[in-house]
């Protein structure tokens, strides 16, 4: 990974690690608030729905006494001492009940039976237990009681807040047993008030219900009795949604902070690293081979410093290698040169000799003169040749031409070669496949495999041998495989095949193996010396292959 990705997701992953630090407290303490508020909310509702509750006991209270002490109770009363009981007192208590908006009201008498009934017309001079046991309880507070009522279904209990009060006529006492009843109008009266929904659970069933809250919701219960529970139900959703919403927003913070963090980084890390791809950039080209490459000073000091110390180095190493390739190009020229001499004097020693001799014999007249002169001439000759040979061979290693690159099919190129530069004693073979084609100098690459063929047929000697030339294709390289059967390279001179005047050959110059060196170099190809395991020299050359082939 590059410096400058590292360096922008390190700014990148610092943000967030912020964002993701921080964030979850933030939230615990969002929840914590919302909830302690939303607790706050919910307690403040069930002390209004207490005071609500409270008000409408007091109206209760408060009409049950006007109703105690009104004429109409009083003549009612009056009436109830008649036997049989007149008409209209097992008929008042709708008239009673229905203006004050009561919709639980009995009359009994001191045994608790039923002498008008509001909301059961039909039950007279029964026993009702539920609201006779309301007598007993505190005249002060209303107090929750079962009522039997009629419905298209039957008889059924529901709850209803009632109280009772005696009305007293002579020594007789009567009871006035009223109130309302828990229904779906007084839940949907109360949840109005509160901003809640009220629910009234009798003997475990829901009985009523009134308003509405989202859910979800938290449960308060507003009074619990024997004979009815009331329950207030207060929505948490917009607890829920204020915390969703702010998670979203840290969300969408986070996002942001990640995208601008980013971007900071990847601005920052560019001017950071700049200098530092720059000298990068530099060093490639250095090794390359462009040793006058320099770096724009820039960045923070110590980059500048960094940048001005390498430019000095690159300076030095580029003179400091001039130099030594000045020195190396003389030292390799003297070695060429003293090699040279050591091959030149070797055939002028023998020509000197010979001169020397039939200078002597000519000066005495000697008769053996003709028949000297006939071998010595043709030793000089063949001396003559010699040095001929070598500086022909001398001439082409250091004045090589620049080879012309072309498409070149090497099967038929290389079977032309062997039929034409290999003797009858050498059994030859060649291993290709048809349309191994390389980019090469047509003339250089054959004056390579000509000297490479020759320089195998006499190392095999007069005996002969088998000679294999092998083509192949490895990647984007062409490749040709010379083997031969004959002694091999010594292994102390096989490190240095391919250096100048390095030889087995008791003729031989020592160039020509340099000389197919370089041609291949000039190619932008190699040549390799090995030896076989089961005897004989490898050459292995390497040449570019056309592009599309």
């Amino acid at each position: 990974m590059r410096l400058r990705t590292s360096l922008a997701l390190v700014f990148a992953a610092l943000c967030a690690l912020q964002v993701v630090a921080v964030a979850p407290f933030a939230l615990r303490s969002l929840g914590q608030l919302l909830e302690t508020q939303h607790r706050t909310r919910t307690q403040e509702g069930l002390a209004a729905g207490q005071a609500v509750l409270a008000r409408l006991d007091a109206d209760l209270l408060h009409t049950m006494d006007e109703l105690a002490a009104s004429d109409e109770v009083e003549r009612v009363a009056k009436d109830a001492h008649e036997v049989p009981l007149p008409t209209q007192v097992a008929q008042a208590a709708p008239g009673l009940m229905t203006p004050r908006a009561l919709t639980v009201l009995s009359l009994l008498d001191a045994q608790g039976r039923t002498l008008s009934s509001g909301h059961l017309p039909e039950r007279l001079f029964e026993k009702d237990e539920a609201l006779f046991a309301v007598t007993a309880l505190a005249p002060t507070e209303a107090h929750d009681a079962l009522v039997t009522l009629a419905t298209p279904e039957g008889l059924v209990t529901r709850p209803a807040r009632v109280c009772a009060r005696p009305v007293d006529f002579g020594e007789r006492r009567l009871w006035l047993v009223g109130g309302t009843l828990l229904d779906d109008a007084w839940a949907t009266r109360l949840a109005s008030l509160l901003g809640a929904r009220v629910e009234v659970l009798s003997q475990g069933q829901r009985v009523a219900q009134g308003g509405r809250a989202a859910p979800p919701t938290s449960r308060l219960t507003l009074t619990e009795s024997p004979a009815a529970a009331v329950h207030l139900d207060f929505s948490r959703a917009g607890i829920d949604a204020t915390f969703s919403e702010v998670g979203r927003a840290f969300g969408l913070l986070f996002a942001t902070g990640l995208l601008l963090a980013i971007a900071f980084g990847a601005v920052l890390a560019r001017r950071l690293t700049r200098p530092v791809e720059s000298l990068t950039h530099a060093a490639q080209a250095i090794a390359g081979g462009a040793l006058d490459a320099q770096v724009a000073e820039g960045g923070s000091r110590e980059v500048r410093t960094l940048i001005q110390t390498f430019n000095r180095m690159t300076a030095d190493l580029k003179a400091t290698t001039e130099a030594l390739l000045a020195s190396e190009r003389i030292a390799a020229w003297q070695e060429v040169a003293r090699r040279l001499a050591h091959e030149v004097k070797n055939p002028l020693t023998p020509i000197r000799l010979s001169l020397e001799t039939l200078r002597a014999l000519a000066e005495r007249k000697d008769e053996r003169f003709a028949a000297t002169f006939e071998r010595a001439s043709a030793a000089m000759l063949e001396e003559v040749q010699r040095l001929s040979r070598i500086v022909d061979e001398f001439s082409h290693f250091a004045r090589l031409p620049r080879p012309r690159l072309e498409p070149l099919e090497l099967v038929a190129f290389c079977r032309s070669l062997l039929e034409l530069h290999a003797p009858q004693r050498v059994r030859t073979a060649l291993h290709a496949p048809e349309g191994v084609r390389a980019l090469a100098d047509k003339d250089l690459l054959g004056q390579v495999l000509v000297n490479l063929i020759k320089n195998a047929v006499e190392a095999m000697g007069e005996a002969g041998g088998s000679l294999e030339l092998t083509v192949l294709t490895e990647g984007d390289a062409a490749v040709i495989h010379l083997d031969d059967t004959g002694p091999g390279f010594p292994p102390e001179l096989l490190p240095r095949a391919f250096e100048p005047y390095v030889t087995t050959k008791p003729q031989g110059t020592g160039l020509g193996l340099a000389l197919a060196r370089r041609i291949l170099e000039e190619h932008q190809g190699s040549l390799e010396a090995t030896n076989r395991p089961s005897g004989g020299a490898r050459l292995t050359l390497r040449l570019g292959r056309p592009s599309g082939s």
